[in-house]
């Protein structure tokens, strides 16, 4: 059994990550509903994804208070609804960042379709991230102690030693949002990429200088900060769900049980990595960004 201070500081880390969590996704949703500039349909894209993000962190901030009490055992209530939210709000937060990239290969390949780009086609996407997040888990109420007090972790969680249901959760959660944005942004930036090429072509044909010097050098810069914002998510969010697919892998592959610490410590990454997209999100969002620091400094002089 792991020693009581190992749970205290793990949810106490869990603590913190919700309450960055929680903050910049009040930033961010206050900035775009406040600032008439800022609602735009990318940025109604980035506040579901930071409301998505903020529910979560709510629900693990009660996850932690359970946790870190000394009757923790006794006082589970509602435990396997619990493990079904959790898993729910898993699932919607991962699902947002796969819609965000839809949006955006909308607005950057499908430019010419109108509809593509309208608000009512925003909003069916956000619709569908939230039914996936209510319908996704359910098939794991039917398999047998997969939503459970996972004693390792003292979280209701749909726990990894049942594979079916663990590997089910984790395709859905993770893989496959994950799967989608890889290949949404690998488009992207090939045909970013492409752009550029063209370009370089009509340079090298001896055109006009204006060319290389309004359309070379901007698409390059576009391309260069463009794979940074990619390499940036793509990165975080792998490490997001990592643990927990090395728990899934370990259990279905291996014999001997896994260190007892990455039980928790699976489920505290989610959290802090979930702080760090979200942090990442308001930074790499300028408009939002500088709109919010005006706010705050206007605050900071009263």
């Amino acid at each position: 059994m792991l020693p009581n201070r190992f749970y205290i500081i793990s949810f106490s880390v869990s603590f913190f990550a919700s309450f960055i969590n929680i903050l910049f996704g009040f930033i961010i949703i206050t900035t775009v509903v406040i600032n008439r500039k800022c609602r735009t349909v990318a940025n109604m894209m980035m506040c579901n994804t930071a409301a998505a993000t903020t529910i979560y962190a709510s629900n693990q901030i009660l996850i932690a208070t359970y946790g870190i009490r000394e009757d923790w055992f006794q006082n589970q209530p509602a435990c396997g609804f619990r493990s079904y939210l959790h898993s729910g709000f898993c699932v919607t937060v991962c699902v947002s960042y796969a819609a965000q990239s839809i949006s955006r290969l909308f607005f950057s390949i499908f430019h010419k379709h109108k509809y593509l780009r309208t608000w009512r086609i925003h909003w069916f996407l956000i619709i569908i991230n939230y039914l996936i997040g209510i319908l996704g888990p359910i098939p794991t109420i039917f398999i047998k102690n997969a939503n459970v007090l996972e004693l390792e972790s003292r979280i209701c969680v749909c726990t990894t030693k049942v594979f079916p249901s663990s590997m089910y959760i984790i395709t859905i959660a993770f893989i496959v949002p994950f799967s989608i944005i890889i290949i949404i942004y690998s488009i992207i930036f090939y045909h970013a990429r492409q752009s550029t090429r063209r370009v370089e072509a009509s340079a090298s044909d001896g055109r006009k200088n204006t060319i290389i010097h309004n359309s070379f050098k901007p698409n390059l810069k576009r391309e260069m900060k463009l794979m940074k914002n990619i390499w940036i998510v793509v990165n975080i969010f792998a490490c997001g769900g990592s643990l927990y697919l090395i728990l899934v892998v370990w259990h279905a592959t291996r014999k001997q049980p896994p260190p007892e610490p990455l039980y928790l410590l699976a489920i505290v990454s989610m959290t802090v990595f979930a702080a760090a997209k979200m942090i990442a999100l308001f930074l790499l969002n300028k408009e939002v960004k500088n709109v919010a620091v005006g706010y705050l400094r206007k605050l900071g002089r009263f």
